[in-house]
Order: C-alpha cells, then sequence, then structure tokens
C-alpha cells in the first residue's frame, strides 16, 4: 500500500487519489487507458467509414488493404498519435455488439443490421512471443477475437458457439461434435485450401474451436498448443479455420489491424517469400478473402521498411499521399482543436478524483488556457500532452503549489516542442508492457 502524505496537494487541493497520467504513454493491450474516441476528431467516424461501413455496402469482393497513418512532418516519425489504441480498443468495442453499435452510430437500418454482424482483430508483431513472421500475428489475431468480451458476461467465442447452435438447431449440452462435423465438411468445400485437417494440431485447434472451452482455446494457441514453427509457417491454415467457422455462425465480415510492421521487416529474413505467403493467404485464398480486410499500422518507417517487398508482391501501395489510396488509407492528425485536448484529459481525471471531492470542472486543476498551451507546445501529439500534464502535477506536488495557471505551466513549457520533433530512434518498437 502507498504512503499518505498529509500535506499532499494532488490529493486535499487537487482532489486526486494519484497523478492519472503516465510519464510514458504507451499502449498496453492487457493494461489499457481511457479510450477516448473523441481525441481523434473526424478520423474517428472515417475510420469505421473506410473500414467497415464502405466495405459492408458490397455485395461480395469486401477486402480492404488500407493502412492507418499519423503524423509524417519532419523527423516526426509518427509515435504517439494513438494508432494502436484506436485499432486495439474499437475492436473490442465492435466486437462486444458484433458491431452494433458502430451500425446504430452510422444510422443503419435495423434489418441491415440483423443481417450484417462483424468481428475486429488486433496483433503487433512481438519478438518475446515468438509473433515475427504474419502468419503468427494474424493467429494472435485470431485468439484477440475470441477472447474477446461479448456484451457483459460472454465472449465472442461462446456467442459464436450459440449463434451455430440456433442456426443449425443443436442441442447445446452435446453441441461441440457436430459443430465439428459441420465445420469440418464447410472446409472441405474449399478446393483451394492446403489444410491437412487430420494434422494433429490443426485437428487440436479444430476440437477446442467447436467446443466451449474458451479459456482451453486460447492457451492452445498462444502458449500450448501451437508452436513458433507451426505458427511461422502454418499460421494462415488456423486463420482459414477460423474464417470458416465464423461464417457458420452467420459474421459477414472481419477487419484485422496489424500494429508495428516495421518490426517485421527488422526481424524476418526471408521477408519476400513471406510477404508472397501473406499475399496468396489475403487476396487468393477462400474463405478468408471473401470476408476479411487488412489494415496496417504506418508510418514514414514502416513505410521505408516494406515499400520494396510490398511491390515486389503487387500489394496495394499504403502511400498516405496519394489520392488513388484515399478510399482505403486513413491519416490521424493527433488533437486538432482544444476541445478533443480538454476531453482527453478530463476522461483520464475522472477515475482519479475522490467521490467527495466538488470540482468545478471536468479538467480541473488545469485551466482552458493552461489546456491550449499544453496542445499548442506539444503540437497536438496526444502521447506528448498526456506526458507533459503528468510532469506538470508532478512539479505542482514537488513545489506544493495550489494553483495551476499559466505563470506555473509556461516555464515547464518551454522545450517540449523540441522533445516531441525529437522522437528517439530504436530499432525495436514493441510495446515493451506487452
Amino acid at each position: 500500500m502507498a504512503i499518505k502524505s498529509k500535506k499532499s496537494v494532488l490529493s486535499e487541493v487537487y482532489g486526486l487519489r494519484e497523478n492519472p497520467f503516465k510519464s510514458s504513454q504507451i499502449y498496453n493491450v492487457d493494461n489499457p487507458d481511457p479510450f477516448v474516441p473523441e481525441m481523434y476528431g473526424e478520423q474517428y467516424e472515417e475510420f469505421h467509414k473506410k473500414f467497415f461501413l464502405l466495405p459492408l455496402g458490397k455485395e461480395s469482393n469486401k477486402q480492404v488493404i488500407g493502412a492507418l497513418w499519423s503524423s509524417h512532418q519532419g523527423d516526426d516519425l509518427g509515435k504517439g498519435f494513438g494508432k494502436s489504441m484506436l485499432m486495439a480498443e474499437e475492436s473490442r468495442r465492435i466486437n462486444k455488439d458484433f458491431g452494433r453499435a458502430m451500425l446504430e452510430l452510422a444510422e443503419i437500418g435495423e434489418q441491415d443490421i440483423e443481417e450484417n454482424p462483424v468481428l475486429s482483430g488486433y496483433c503487433t508483431f512481438d519478438k518475446s512471443k515468438n509473433i515475427q513472421t504474419f502468419p503468427a500475428a494474424l493467429l494472435d489475431a485470431v485468439a484477440f477475437i475470441l477472447e474477446s468480451k461479448y456484451g457483459e458476461d460472454s465472449t465472442v467465442h461462446a456467442e459464436l458457439r450459440r449463434r451455430m447452435i440456433e442456426k443449425l438447431e443443436l442441442n447445446a449440452d452435446f453441441a461441440g461434435e457436430e459443430i465439428k462435423q459441420a465445420l469440418l465438411k464447410e472446409l472441405r468445400k474449399y478446393r483451394g485450401l492446403n489444410i491437412q485437417l487430420t494434422h494433429a494440431t490443426i485437428n487440436g485447434f479444430i476440437d477446442r474451436l467447436c467446443h466451449e472451452d474458451t479459456g482451453d482455446l486460447v492457451r492452445f494457441i498462444r502458449q500450448e498448443g501451437i508452436g513458433p514453427r507451426i505458427k511461422a509457417t502454418q499460421g494462415f491454415n488456423f486463420v482459414h479455420v477460423f474464417s470458416a467457422f465464423v461464417q457458420l455462425a452467420g459474421i459477414v465480415y472481419v477487419t484485422y489491424f496489424i500494429d508495428q510492421i516495421e518490426n517485421f521487416a527488422s526481424w524476418t529474413r526471408k521477408q519476400d517469400q513471406e510477404v508472397k505467403v501473406l499475399r496468396e493467404s489475403m487476396c487468393q485464398t477462400s474463405p478468408t478473402a471473401e470476408m476479411s480486410s487488412f489494415i496496417f499500422q504506418m508510418h514514414i518507417r514502416a513505410e521505408a521498411a516494406i515499400e520494396n517487398m510490398w511491390k515486389s508482391e503487387h500489394l496495394p501501395s499504403l502511400a498516405f499521399n496519394k489520392p488513388m489510396n484515399a478510399a482505403r488509407v486513413v491519416y490521424l492528425k493527433g488533437l486538432s482543436t482544444t476541445e478533443e485536448a480538454a476531453d482527453l484529459a478530463a476522461a483520464y481525471l475522472a477515475p482519479c478524483r475522490k467521490p467527495e471531492f466538488k470540482t468545478p470542472t471536468p479538467i480541473f486543476p488545469f485551466t482552458d488556457e493552461v489546456i491550449e498551451a499544453v496542445w499548442s507546445a506539444v503540437k497536438g501529439n496526444p502521447r506528448a500532452f498526456l506526458e507533459s500534464l503528468f510532469n506538470i502535477l508532478n512539479q505542482a506536488e514537488l513545489q506544493s503549489e495550489k494553483k495551476i495557471d499559466l505563470t506555473f505551466v509556461q516555464p515547464l513549457l518551454d522545450d517540449v516542442g523540441e522533445e516531441v520533433s525529437d522522437d528517439e530512434e530504436d530499432d525495436d518498437n514493441s510495446n515493451p508492457e506487452r
């Protein structure tokens, strides 16, 4: 238990149990910070439109191969714009109701919502977990989807089985084997699938997918059943099995978000071969090709790392500045207004408020002028904005400063702009918390 200071201005003057911000706002998929869609401004609606709504408006060929970009000005590598959080946390929100809330927000009719359930997965390249290839990454995205919450008390995996049981009119107590036989029958329809269904690992995956223990299924994927070599060589086979499984449950569309693609380029020796497998699996292999989109996190270094191998396999350009790419590229601009910055600060402050403390504004102890000054100093970069608020609160606590105003804050902001432009160069860009 943390020690309590009787003279803490953080607690007594600002009404906060702790500093809500962090010295380094790196996204952690296992312990995320507050997700504030308002911080993305107009790009939040654009994200839904390009990666979900437009594909769902097509009878066939729903696939999008696109990119989520961030700042490219000067030497800025585009870090800190919330790409990872948007991809992962929005995926979780979509999975929670199979896209219903998103479609309602877009004023889609009830019948269309019922007939077009969707799912969304997130993955990143992570050397510590042997996720260094595209097949291994996409398989991790499958695990992400399966263990995502559905509603308040269920999982996506459980809800998929429930829908399948209802659709196939099965007895829920003995449904596992019947679902498995239906899935095997479905898989045999695809002549282009080169999957040995009797292979022990494939069979183990199918068996767990069709039965009800979600925890056992996810452990089999991530830790106990599918080794690094099989993930690297056969990972896409598991993805194709998953595609057939969700189709049986009535899912019409799945979007996969792939983070930190530059790490793949750094760690993989056979890059061209890997990208060839990626293209064939994404674009040519049923049932995945018909129902799945693949969206890559991009910034200048990532684009440079994959550009040659991408072109050699004739994959679609992911450049942000080509008009022909506009329908499948979203470019995050950061906090474009002080209102967005204030919303972001308030979302972090709210959970740390002392229940009995009355606050004059949602952003207290900061003022509108302070929020505007910090926002301007960091040039709208969300990560730098939150880190600056952390430092300001720490300094106020250190000096027992009872009022955070421009006079107090301005000297702290003199070198912030330089820090934002001077983003560190690091060959390994994986999220350390993960």
